[in-house]
């Protein structure tokens, strides 16, 4: 009897031994499901990311170049604007210029058959409201080709 009671007791051991064992069996297969899922979660959310990333670097991109050109536009016309009204100014006067540099401080070189012509020169510049400090710097006698010019160098700020 003993030997029974003993025999049962531990079969119903060995019985819970191994269904414990089982239990944890399913725990560590449901938990390695639990890890790949995770797994792939988290391979998606690296792509997403990667997306995110790569849609903030050409916006980015887009937004530079959308500065650029702005500035580009705004800068378009100073130039232009700049030969008209030089241009304005020697009207009617006989002058002709032979060089322009400079953006916001210019310089103009030239030429005038007379002094009379680029006093005329230096107020039509002054009048046209575009300039200001508009200075002679020099002005030279020469004789060319048996004619008598007059060299001259005139520098003066843009406005605005």
């Amino acid at each position: 009897m003993q030997l029974g009671v003993g025999l049962g007791v531990a079969l119903i051991f060995v019985g819970a031994c191994g269904y414990r064992w089982q239990m944890l069996v399913d725990e560590i297969a449901q938990q390695t499901q639990v890890k790949e899922s995770k797994v792939k979660e988290l391979d998606a959310l690296k792509k997403k990311v990667e997306e995110v990333e790569s849609y903030e670097k050409k916006k980015r991109l887009l937004e530079d170049k959308v500065r650029i050109i702005e500035q580009l536009r705004k800068n378009q016309g100073g130039p232009v604007r700049l030969l008209d009204y030089l241009s304005q100014s020697l009207d009617p006067v006989k002058v002709w210029l032979v060089s322009v540099d400079g953006d916001k401080q210019v310089t103009v070189a030239g030429k005038a058959l007379t002094n009379d012509d680029i006093v005329e020169f230096i107020k039509n510049l002054q009048r046209s409201n575009y300039f200001s400090s508009v200075t002679l710097q020099e002005s030279v006698q020469a004789l060319e080709d048996g004619v008598t010019v007059y060299s001259f160098k005139i520098s003066m700020a843009v406005k605005g």
